[in-house]
């Protein structure tokens, strides 16, 4: 019964009651803090591609620009606003001494951003349907790991007199998704090539 009195109660359970509100305060503002830094706003879009400061010496940048129609036409991603888009740019690469042949030779770099995760993640899945319907001999899909939220990979060849090697790697970062194209000769590019460009810019975009 001395258990049930409200003067014994009140000095043991007070404190506790203080410390739930204050826990509780805590863990909001937490909430809070996430939320707000859990979308990229739209106005860093063309902060999010690689330039040539990421790339090997000897590169040069053809293109860099809002993405146009063109870029994803015929597509799963072809409605430019498709998932509460909000926008996309893309810039393309490519190494000026031809006499190079190892390693990447045309780079393409690729950024969308939407009004929430929602949106990207659906336009990861698109990506995933784009990749299976890429046109290519040895159309493969790579492992990707440890690259934004969620990523996915292909490579394939294109036959010619010198047979043409591509990575694909897509993936999302918050209400972001990305992609790196790369091109090289075959037996001279390797996926860990993709992957070095893609983790660049996926600091570009962490960075945001």
């Amino acid at each position: 019964m001395a258990r049930m009195s409200g003067p014994r109660s009140r000095p043991s359970s007070t404190p506790r009651a203080l410390a739930g509100i204050a826990m509780a305060i805590a863990s909001t503002l937490i909430v809070a803090g996430c939320d707000s830094s859990a979308t990229i706003p739209a106005d860093r879009l063309s902060k999010l591609v690689l330039t040539e400061q990421d790339l090997p010496s000897g590169f040069a940048s053809f293109y860099s620009g809002a993405q146009v129609r063109l870029d994803n036409q015929g597509t799963a991603r072809s409605d430019a606003s498709r998932f509460g888009r909000e926008g996309g740019w893309i810039t393309r690469l490519h190494r000026s001494d031809q006499s190079v042949t190892a390693g990447p030779l045309v780079v393409e770099s690729r950024a969308d951003l939407f009004k929430d995760v929602g949106g990207a993640t659906s336009d990861l899945a698109a990506y995933r349907v784009v990749f299976a319907r890429t046109s290519g001999t040895e159309l493969t899909s790579v492992a990707v790991s440890g690259l934004g939220d969620e990523a996915i990979g292909i490579t394939f060849t294109q036959p010619g007199g010198h047979t043409l090697r591509y990575y694909r790697i897509a993936w999302r970062y918050r209400n972001a998704t990305a992609s790196v194209l790369v091109e090289g000769f075959d037996g001279e590019l390797n996926l860990s090539d993709a992957e070095s460009l893609a983790h660049k810019q996926e600091k570009r975009i962490e960075g945001a």
